[in-house]
């Protein structure tokens, strides 16, 4: 099905968009006539629809060498940090927790990289789920590697019901680019963590929290007003 990109004077941006995972080819399950299982990068597609349908072009970007980052960089106006698997908590001075899952060091390595070199660029970062934690790791920050032994269970973090269904509320900061993009204090999130930010990077700010204190989302007060315009779009 195409996507509507919305009208907007200029050349349209183009987004980098960061790889979901990277699964072993005995976790793929083969196609018929297709390629035989392999190493291979995952990315949901409405990362990449969404960015169309505001007016960006979508680059999917995967875990390269480091090296290559000036030449991405230069060529791109965004960054999209997708969601993805828990971050190795060695890349914020942490032992492993027993209720971690599985990570991917090559993307850890890279992405990091990515969100630091954006940040001296002070490109637009739009960071979703896990791209949010490595946003805040890439700062200096901490994750709670287990939200439940922190929290309790009042809440559900990691939702059983479909992804289109939100289930509970966060309250929004009232002086935030998030609250005044939404038009609104309260709204309704779906949930797919179980990790969540514990001490928070430099440079920024709480912009929602659910109930139980667990902070949902953030924004880089520094650059806040080069980052708005895409968050505004992919708002709408």
């Amino acid at each position: 099905m195409p996507h509507q990109a919305r009208s907007a004077p200029g050349p349209r941006p183009f987004i980098a968009v960061t790889t979901s995972e990277v699964r072993a080819g005995t976790a793929v399950t083969p196609t018929r006539h297709g390629e035989p299982p392999q190493l291979e990068m995952a990315l949901g597609l409405k990362y990449l629809h969404a960015i169309e349908a505001a007016g960006g072009i979508p680059v999917v970007v995967p875990p390269l060498q480091v090296d290559c980052l000036d030449d991405l960089l230069a060529r791109v106006d965004g960054v999209c940090l997708s969601g993805g698997p828990d971050l190795d908590p060695e890349s914020y001075g942490e032992r492993r927790h027993t209720r971690t899952g599985p990570t991917e060091s090559q993307l850890d390595v890279f992405e990091l990289a990515l969100a630091q070199a954006a940040d001296a660029r002070r490109l637009p970062i739009l960071a979703v789920c896990r791209g949010m934690q490595l946003l805040n790791v890439s700062r200096g920050g901490t994750l709670h590697q287990h939200l439940p032994d922190i929290v309790g269970e009042r809440i559900t973090h990691r939702q059983s019901e479909v992804g289109e269904r939100p289930t509970h509320w966060v309250t929004l900061t009232p002086t935030s680019r998030l609250s005044e993009i939404l038009d609104r204090r309260r709204t309704k999130v779906n949930s797919f963590h179980h990790q969540a930010i514990a001490t928070l990077g430099a440079g920024l700010n709480v912009t929602s929290q659910a109930s139980d204190g667990t902070i949902e989302s953030v924004e880089a007060f520094l650059y806040a007003a080069s980052s708005v315009l895409l968050l505004r779009r992919l708002a709408r």
